[in-house]
Order: C-alpha cells, then structure tokens, then sequence
C-alpha cells in the first residue's frame, strides 16, 4: 500500500510508512492535544512534495492558522501564494453571509454552507483534504443525520482519490457515539495526562485503527515543540 508522509518522522515510523494514500484518517482528542498542528504537518509535507491541497477550516480563523502554521516552520503561506494549497473557510464565509443579508431577517440556516457541495466542485487534481473540524456537524445534526452527512463527505473523498484527513473535537466524538471511528480507515486518538504534582502536562498518540498495517498496540509519548510535534517514546 503506498503511503503519504505525516509530516512527522517518528509518526511515519510508527505508522509503517504513514497514512494511507487514498484513504480517509481521524484524528481526535481533547483541546490543546495538538491535532490542528498535526494536520498542519500533513498539509506542509504533502505541499513539499507537490501534491495539491486544500484545508477545510469550520470553526478557526484563516489568519490565524497561517499564524500558526509560521510559528511552528510550517509556513502555509508560499504554498497559498503558489495555488498549490487552498483554504475554504466556512465559518468566515457564514458570518460574510450573515451579514449580506441580516437586513431581511433571514437566520444561520438560511445561510450554511454545504460542505458537501463544495467538495463535489473540487477539482479532480487534489491529492489531499484536511478538514478541521469535522466536530461542529454534531452541533446542527441529530446522530442519524450526522452519520449520513459524514459519510457522504467520506464517500466524496473516497472516490475522488483523495487522501483525507478529519480533525474531530473530543466531546463531539463522544456526542456523536463515536460513529466516525468506525466509518474511516485510520483512527489516532491523542490524550494529555496532568501531573498536579509537577505541575507538567504530558501528552500520549493512539493509533487505535489503521486497517491493513501492522501498528503499535501502545500508547507514544510526545511533544508540541517550536518546531511542532515530535515523537518522543512509546508506552506499555
């Protein structure tokens, strides 16, 4: 099976190589676990290497991304400047809307963007999707129609060929029964354990999923650096 670097050294190692080209990959966990940086690393690999992508933002600023993607040497934006990546945002493209047309009194629903049909017009040159977060569906959606609009993005990718990857908040995961980590060929979990004692936080990488590969049954330690996320060591 050919694979698509993470952007990380130790993770690809861990990961017989790294995600799965053509398939889709969860990633999860609680706030400030690192996910967004570890979509970050995808995204900057995947440009080095000339693949052509786009990221997904529902909830972030795209400025601030950006911000962060240059603090932590993963500047995004030549590869924006180049064409070569795109960033469709769909909070801001909501509020712009909503302001369009508060005058008639028309509210969010009259106004959301589909994310569906923004990926049924991509064009047939991508090579890689990151959206982030795949979680805010949860909000809007009762458990049925969450799953059904999930899939469908799911299936879009799937067939396009492109090699996806979801950011998912913790809560909504567990809101939504956890219906995504079953539907999606890779599933990483990150998870921080508090030493009150020391006063430290440390954080630890799951590959709880990954279909078709031989991948660690423990627990890696690692760490958000100015220089993003390395992995440190693996756990029993």
């Amino acid at each position: 099976m050919e694979n698509l670097s993470t952007g990380i050294e130790g993770l690809d190692m861990l990961m017989d190589g790294g995600y799965p080209k053509g398939k889709s990959i969860l990633v999860t966990g609680p706030p400030g676990s690192g996910k967004t940086i570890l979509a970050l690393h995808f995204l900057h690999r995947s440009c080095k290497e000339g693949k052509k992508c786009i990221m997904i933002l529902t909830r972030e600023l795209t400025e601030d991304i950006i911000s962060q993607s240059q603090n932590l040497n993963l500047d995004l934006k030549p590869f924006l400047k180049s064409g070569q990546l795109s960033i469709r945002n769909i909070f801001e493209d909501k509020m712009n809307k909503i302001k369009s047309v508060s005058k008639f009194g028309k509210g969010l629903c009259a106004v959301d963007t589909d994310i569906i049909e923004y990926l049924n017009s991509m064009s047939p040159e991508v090579d890689v999707v990151v959206i982030d977060n795949i979680g805010v569906m949860a909000i809007s959606h009762d458990i049925r129609e969450f799953a059904d609009e999930f899939s469908s993005i799911s299936i879009i990718l799937l067939k396009s060929g492109c090699t996806s990857l979801f950011v998912m908040d913790e809560d909504s995961y567990d809101l939504t029964h956890r219906l995504t980590g079953y539907m999606v060929f890779g599933l990483l979990r990150l998870t921080t354990q508090e030493n009150f004692s020391s006063g430290r936080t440390k954080k630890y990488l799951y590959i709880e999923k990954m279909r078709n590969k031989a991948v660690p049954v423990k627990y890696s330690l690692f760490d958000i650096t100015p220089d993003g996320l390395r992995i440190i060591t693996g756990m029993k």
